[in-house]
């Protein structure tokens, strides 16, 4: 279902040592050292030094602040992430998400702003490019002809 793509973040389902289950709902700021996988709901925010795995039927109501995470609930509240997130085709997040690198799919809903955390200095364009405003060449701008005296005579 997940991690089909290279590009995705990859979770060793084993590497998971945190897991709400379906059945539960946490009031509070869930804080882990380690990955979470959420398939209930959580009210309050979330914390996570790994990667914060949101299943379909998972929902949270407040901010996370995570290393990944790859959303395929719903998310209200703010994101602030490290390095990968990943809104899968169920997933919905409202609110801001601050990340490194960013994958939202097509089906996906998302509203809030994005930024993203990267090094001007280590970009592969080398920072921020303006659109700098078109000129048009002067042979596509049709010049006035200029009159030419009488008899090609110079007046005086």
């Amino acid at each position: 279902m997940f991690f089909k793509e290279d590009n995705k973040v990859k979770v060793n389902q084993t590497s998971i040592s945190t897991f709400v289950g379906s059945d539960t709902r946490v009031e509070g700021t869930l804080i882990t050292h380690s990955s979470v996988r959420i398939d209930g709901k959580i009210i309050g925010g979330v914390c996570a030094d790994g990667t914060v795995v949101l299943s379909p039927s998972g929902q949270i109501e407040g901010n996370v602040i995570a290393e990944n995470i790859v959303i395929a609930g719903v998310v209200d509240g703010n994101l602030t992430v490290s390095d990968k997130t990943n809104i899968e085709p169920t997933g919905e997040v409202y609110g801001d998400i601050t990340t490194g690198k960013i994958l939202i799919d097509e089906q996906s809903v998302f509203q809030g702003k994005c930024n993203m955390n990267i090094d001007r200095a280590k970009s592969k364009k080398g920072g921020r490019f303006r659109i700098t405003e078109a000129r048009v060449p002067e042979k596509a701008v049709p010049q006035p002809e200029k009159e030419a005296p009488e008899n090609g005579k110079k007046e005086q």
